[in-house]
């Protein structure tokens, strides 16, 4: 996972490889494959798909130093419309810990990833393996 600037034309907060993210064994497709989160975008959903992805596809040729020159490919646009939390980098979020022996989980807490599934998955792993 890697935070890009996300700008007016420059829309995408953060890019996952989902190839480093994957078991290649299990999808041997996912290597080379980069997701993009746009998090409060209303301002692209205005904007129209093939506008923002452009705008996305023009950001990851400027910010992702191992593409430089090219341009990626669009596989898919998935869009989740009752996404609520404003997805930024740098983002103060509340800690797990609610009380003693009370963990919360969850994309909203504390952790390595933003307010992502993958951040929510791995949020609710860490708590049920917790002591």
């Amino acid at each position: 996972m890697v935070a890009l600037d996300p700008r007016d034309d420059a829309p995408a907060q953060y890019v996952f490889d989902l190839g480093q993210l994957r078991d290649p064994a299990r999808e041997p497709g996912a290597a080379g494959v980069l997701a993009f989160v746009i998090s409060g975008a209303a301002r692209c959903v205005e904007r129209g798909t093939e506008a923002t992805v452009r705008d996305v596809q023009a950001q990851a040729a400027q910010q992702i130093p191992a593409l430089r020159g090219r341009e990626p490919e669009l596989l898919r646009v998935v869009t989740e419309k009752r996404a609520t939390f404003l997805c930024m980098p740098r983002l103060a979020r509340p800690a797990a810990a609610v009380a003693p022996s009370l963990l919360a989980a969850g994309d909203y807490v504390a952790g390595d990833y933003p307010a992502t599934l993958e951040g929510a998955v791995r949020s609710g792993i860490a708590a049920a393996v917790a002591p």
